[in-house]
């Protein structure tokens, strides 16, 4: 008698917090495909199901980093409205500006400036060797942001660089994510670091007994580093040498790009590491923000757009489906996870549709399985839409780029699927400029030379269970 009271009572609790926990889902009105599959997940995995959406399912950063958040980016706003009230008020009336950047600007208010050299890298060896040099002529700061950061290969050099400048008096901050990281924040190689007056911080430290704290796949996924004020880089590839990086895996040699920017527009980068430094400290570095000059007047405009759950988190899926919708000759993507929520699908079957030329890059090879078969499950519908796939066979091919016609390119970490639009904290450069649109399109342009079209008729051929797993891996496609 006992126990069928415990028992109805347990079920009582179950169902009382299974339907709590179902309003809740609801409430928080996110994209329909993440609500109905969050439901289906609580409710055909009863315990698990509920324990998943509490570990995983909100964007909470934890209280203590989300009051920093809102207190530093206090600070981070004022400096942004100053910008853009000295831009006006020495050069009225201002340049205009596409869509892409007029959202960018209206939405968290990041100027846009022009850049005074800027330098594509799409092979490690030149990226490495520019970055030492850099290194080894700076003079007061350094902010470094990575996910990944792997002591291997060449990655050693620039680690002794960051040494020697810390030991010369040159302030060295090194933010590397918690999880991406974790092997070289533990290793002896990063205390020798510390030893030597470089600041090493842990963002997002991931701990499972924390995680009724904070959301615990939150990531730091940004690939930013600022020097003094006047340079710096941003880009999809992490601290890494692709030659040495995941080696084991099978999958090649992992392909990027960076690029290196200078002038006024490097202020407004360094200005976001001191923010995400501050958000995760608390500790204010004022003196490392500085203000544009505005005394460059170059053709090309540049604007750094920050994403995250500590900023507007609508503003990167806006600014994408914003760039594909004022497109009016060509979209051409590269990603390596292409698992896109049903508004960027719709966007780029009506592209396809209205005649544009829309092509999607994609590694053949790729680290993470489910990511892949999700990203499947795709290919037909946009084949029949006239979007054009190309799976790249040289390697994994870790780009993240949109170009846009013959001047618009967006550049940076972000992945197209709804983890980076949607959890990670990103970064992406807008650059609108003919000059730099040529030699991204010139990248891209062998990235297809190294890849395979695919066809509808070779997609049909496809074996069964490859079917069923792209379909079982779709359901899962708006949590990835």
């Amino acid at each position: 008698m006992r126990w069928d009271w415990l028992g109805s009572l347990g079920l009582l609790v179950y169902v009382t917090a299974l339907v709590a926990l179902s309003l809740r889902i609801l409430l928080k009105r996110r994209p329909l495909g993440s609500t109905l599959a969050w439901l289906l997940l609580v409710y055909t995995l009863p315990i698990l199901g509920i324990f998943c959406y509490l570990l995983l399912g909100e964007h909470y950063l934890g209280r203590m980093r989300a009051e920093r958040a809102k207190r530093q980016y206090q600070f981070y706003s004022l400096w942004l409205q100053r910008i853009l009230s000295t831009q006006r008020a020495l050069h009225p009336p201002q340049q205009s500006l596409g869509p892409v950047m007029e959202l960018t600007r209206s939405s968290i208010g990041m100027p846009a400036l022009s850049c005074s050299q800027w330098a594509l890298f799409d092979a490690a060896d030149g990226l490495f060797e520019s970055l030492k040099v850099d290194i080894d002529q700076a003079q007061t700061v350094i902010f470094l942001e990575f996910y990944i950061l792997d002591d291997q290969g060449q990655v050693v050099n620039i680690l002794a660089a960051l040494a020697a400048a810390s030991q010369r008096g040159v302030q060295v901050h090194l933010m590397l994510d918690s999880v991406g990281s974790h092997r070289f924040l533990r290793s002896q190689r990063c205390q020798r670091l510390i030893r030597a007056g470089v600041q090493v911080l842990e963002v997002l430290y991931a701990n499972v007994l924390r995680m009724s704290l904070r959301r615990q796949d939150l990531r730091q996924h940004r690939k930013l580093i600022a020097i003094d004020n006047r340079i710096a880089y941003t880009g999809s590839m992490n601290l890494a040498d692709p030659a040495f990086f995941n080696a084991h895996m099978g999958v090649g040699s992992w392909v990027d790009i960076m690029v290196k920017i200078q002038g006024d527009i490097a202020k407004l980068v360094q200005g976001t590491l001191v923010f995400d430094w501050e958000m995760e400290t608390g500790v204010r570095l004022a003196d490392s923000l500085a203000n544009p000059t505005f005394a460059e007047r170059h053709a090309n405009l540049m604007q750094l757009l920050p994403s995250g759950p500590a900023l507007d988190e609508e503003i990167l899926l806006q600014v994408l489906l914003t760039a594909i919708h004022n497109a009016r000759q060509r979209i051409v993507l590269t990603t390596p996870y292409f698992v896109p929520d049903e508004s960027l699908l719709q966007a780029l079957k009506s592209a396809g549709k209205r005649g544009l030329d829309v092509t999607v890059i994609v590694p053949r090879k790729n680290n993470s399985k489910l990511a892949q078969y999700a990203g499947r499950s795709f290919y037909q519908e946009l084949l029949l839409a006239g979007v054009v796939i190309r799976r790249f066979t040289d390697g994994l091919l870790h780009t993240k780029t949109v170009i846009v016609d013959d001047h618009l390119v967006l550049i940076g970490s972000v992945n197209l699927d709804m983890r980076s639009i949607w959890l990670n904290f990103e970064a992406t450069l807008v650059v609108d400029d003919v000059a730099f649109c040529e030699q991204v399109r010139a990248i891209t342009d062998g990235y297809c030379r190294r890849s395979e079209q695919l066809l509808l008729s070779d997609w049909h051929q496809r074996p069964v269970y490859q079917r069923v797993a792209e379909s079982l891996a779709q359901l899962a496609s708006p949590l990835l």
